[in-house]
């Protein structure tokens, strides 16, 4: 099982959140819908194809983009004093 994530800035309210959530609960694959309004992203859990995802997100109204996911080089915090 994959992890997507993606923006959604049309989504601004609970409503919104429900639209999004529904549309893309219907698209084969995906497990998990987790949608956060004062953020506007939407966390994806399942084998969907992105490009179903997106589209179920347009058919709905809120175009949304992929977030790519965070560089593991960027989020390792070394120690200054270390060699």
């Amino acid at each position: 099982m994959s992890t997507v994530e993606l923006l959604v800035p049309g989504m601004t309210c609970r409503h919104c959140v429900r639209k999004v959530t529904a549309a893309l609960r219907d698209v084969a694959g995906v497990a998990l819908v987790q949608a956060d309004v004062r953020t506007t992203t939407v966390v994806l859990h399942g084998d969907a194809a992105v490009a179903e995802v997106l589209a179920a997100l347009d058919g709905a109204g809120f175009p949304g983009t992929v977030i790519p996911p965070a560089s593991k080089d960027s989020e390792t915090v070394r120690d200054a004093s270390a060699p």
